[in-house]
């Protein structure tokens, strides 16, 4: 007899032990609720072709995996945030059951408020700090991205530019100016454009002919112009792009 029920506490035991462990496959830990970006995700760059939409992903990671779905929330980050062309970035992201993966798909469509200097998209998962993920949008350029440098003087509202395509007869495809902003005193600005091999010329006015302002044109390739400052009326200067 107490053979028998030695050998029963043995298989009561045995079948309590195997319904903890079937039970504590689906039992999920405080760590489970916890997702976050792909490691890495300080500031990326990604272009977007003229005129066109495009889609890209990023992966999200759940600490555990659970046999049931989870969703997580997103939010764009609008303080951050300085994108203006429009973009679409879902509200939720789902890992599925059986996983601790999943992918957050969002697109940015090109229009006339993306240019070639970066502008910024900020998203991250609501309620976990320090995982936002930061994107540097600009549209593509298949060409050359230069940049013309402009600091101005005490006198912003004198101040006006042109560039030329000196390809053939001279063609102005960018200007600016005047500046009358009270910010604009001795500010110091910067305009990309996205320009095909060829000839260029760039000319710098000063209104009141006393001149004042520097003007500079560079490109990652390094500089075509070297700062200038305008002498009287007028300064200018060509460049080329190979």
């Amino acid at each position: 007899m107490k053979n028998y029920r030695y050998i029963k506490s043995i298989f009561s035991l045995l079948a309590i032990a195997a319904l903890f462990t079937a039970c504590e496959q689906d039992l999920e830990s405080p760590l489970s609720n916890f997702a976050g970006f792909e490691i890495g995700t300080a500031e990326r760059a990604i272009t977007v072709p003229k005129d066109a939409s495009e889609s890209f992903d990023i992966k999200v990671y759940a600490s555990e995996t659970t046999s049931a779905d989870r969703t997580f929330n997103v939010v764009v980050n609008m303080d951050d945030t300085s994108l203006a062309s429009p973009y679409t970035v879902p509200s939720t992201v789902t890992i599925p059951g059986g996983s601790n993966e999943g992918t957050l798909s969002f697109s940015v469509t090109d229009n006339d408020d993306l240019g070639f200097e970066k502008q910024l998209l900020v998203f991250g998962i609501e309620g976990l700090s320090g995982n936002e993920v930061t994107y540097a949008v600009t549209e593509q350029c298949l060409d050359t991205v230069v940049t013309f440098n402009l600091e101005l003087d005490t006198w912003p509202d004198e101040t006006t530019w042109e560039i030329y395509d000196l390809s053939g007869s001279p063609v102005v495809i960018a200007s600016g100016g005047p500046y009358v902003n009270p910010d604009d005193d001795f500010a110091v600005l910067a305009f990309d454009f996205c320009l095909a091999a060829g000839d260029y010329g760039v000319v710098v006015y000063d209104s009141y002919g006393d001149g004042g302002p520097e003007f500079s044109v560079t490109s990652a390739a390094g500089t075509l112009v070297p700062s200038t400052t305008v002498g009287g009326a007028q300064s200018s200067a060509t460049f080329s792009i190979n």
